[in-house]
């Protein structure tokens, strides 16, 4: 059993439902055991007990003590998945963003955009391209992240999938999130589910 530390917390966004749908999409292969905290202020001390950590939150301060023991975790071998507005919490806090991957700079308007898989992905080999109504998140990218989804932003190709090694922890971050109905996405839980498998094999 892999025990998994999921930090959610509000009502918009990330959506209260959408909270609920993304732990049931995780929680749906055998092995997995959920602790919810609504806050990186509440992570426990006995980290070591933990194989990884889920981040779909949206706030705006982490103190510098959560953010060491979020940077200890991962640099020890834990694993970090995060999903949409993680990337754009803790927008003052240019460490969080080493470790995550990349800061969320801006969106357009919520809309219909492909999501479509880089061609020699090895981590999610089999999962195809797929449609979701969302927010496309662009971002600030942090160098050797390694792409699997993109989708096209005024002409040119964004990685809406990434992953990336910190310390000796593995990371991956996807950017659907903001409406229920992404998550609900059969092919995207896919996405998540894999993603939050492998950063466990740190």
């Amino acid at each position: 059993m892999k025990n998994v530390i999921f930090v959610t917390d509000g009502f918009f966004h990330p959506p209260l439902l959408a909270q609920k749908a993304l732990l049931q999409t995780l929680a749906e292969p055998a092995g997995f055991e959920f602790h919810h905290i609504r806050s990186m202020e509440k992570l426990p001390s006995d980290l070591d007990i933990f194989s990884a950590m889920v981040i779909y939150i949206h706030h705006k301060k982490i103190s510098e003590a959560a953010l060491a023991k979020l940077d200890q975790f991962v640099s020890n071998g834990g694993g970090l998945l995060g999903v949409h507005s993680a990337t754009a919490s803790f927008q003052q806090q240019k460490h969080y963003f080493d470790i995550l991957g990349g800061r969320f700079t801006g969106h357009g308007p919520v809309e219909s955009f492909e999501v479509k898989p880089v061609a020699d992905s090895d981590i999610f080999a089999g999962i195809p391209a797929f449609t979701v109504r969302d927010e496309l998140y662009i971002h600030e990218l942090q160098p050797g992240i390694t792409a699997h989804f993109t989708s096209t932003h005024e002409e040119q190709e964004i990685p809406t999938v990434w992953t990336h090694q910190y310390g000796k922890g593995r990371v991956c971050y996807a950017v659907p999130g903001h409406l229920t109905a992404a998550i609900k996405n059969k092919i995207y839980q896919k996405v998540l589910r894999k993603g939050l498998s492998w950063v466990c094999e740190s």
